[in-house]
């Protein structure tokens, strides 16, 4: 039995669970509507609300936080060299976008909640301690991730939980990355005949 609940304490940790996404929702719904009542979102037009070119959810401001991110989430990551790992930077961005876009329609709207929250200068200062994403060093988005992760406030802590899950979980699910890991890869034999 004791096995059962460790399995299950496991899974809850792990899973990008319809909770996280609740409770990043609440929280950043009321900062995102302060925001609107100010007048400081006025500058969002189409261009910014519509998806990266090649990208079917991920917008400009998304891709900076995360092309940010990823190295300081994956160690893997930043020990490339840079142009292996702009390559790989850039295969992990679009793993993330398909997973992104593959959530169910209340996920992507908690979600993006989260990211537009991130990507609004003042707010994203004031909560998180990030100026421009591209110009943060490694301490300071550490720094962010802690914080947030370790954060009393249920929303922060649903927050940086659910990026750190979603670079993690892009990264590691490209086959490229599996031997880093130490996963062999499917079974030859049984990938054939479940995809024959």
């Amino acid at each position: 039995m004791k096995s059962g609940r460790a399995s299950a304490e496991h899974d809850r940790k792990h899973d990008l669970s319809r909770r996280d996404f609740l409770r990043i929702g609440a929280g950043f719904s009321a900062a995102l509507a302060c925001a609107s009542a100010l007048g400081v979102l006025g500058g969002c037009g189409e261009v910014a609300k519509s998806p990266a070119k090649n990208f079917g959810f991920l917008r400009e401001s998304d891709l900076e936080l995360f092309g940010a991110l990823a190295p300081v989430v994956v160690l893997d990551l930043a020990q490339l060299a840079a142009a292996r790992r702009s390559e790989r930077l850039g295969d992990v961005l679009h793993k993330l976008d398909a997973t992104c876009s593959a959530l169910d329609l209340g996920k992507q709207h908690e979600l993006r909640k989260l990211l537009d929250l991130l990507a609004f200068a003042p707010l994203r200062y004031l909560l998180a301690g990030v100026g421009a994403w591209n110009e943060a060093s490694t301490e300071t988005l550490q720094e962010f991730l802690t914080r947030w992760r370790g954060s009393r406030f249920a929303t922060l802590n649903a927050g940086g939980n659910v990026l750190v899950k979603l670079v993690s979980t892009s990264y590691y699910a490209l086959p490229a990355t599996w031997q880093a890991s130490g996963y062999p890869g499917p079974l030859e034999r049984l990938y054939k005949a479940v995809n024959s």
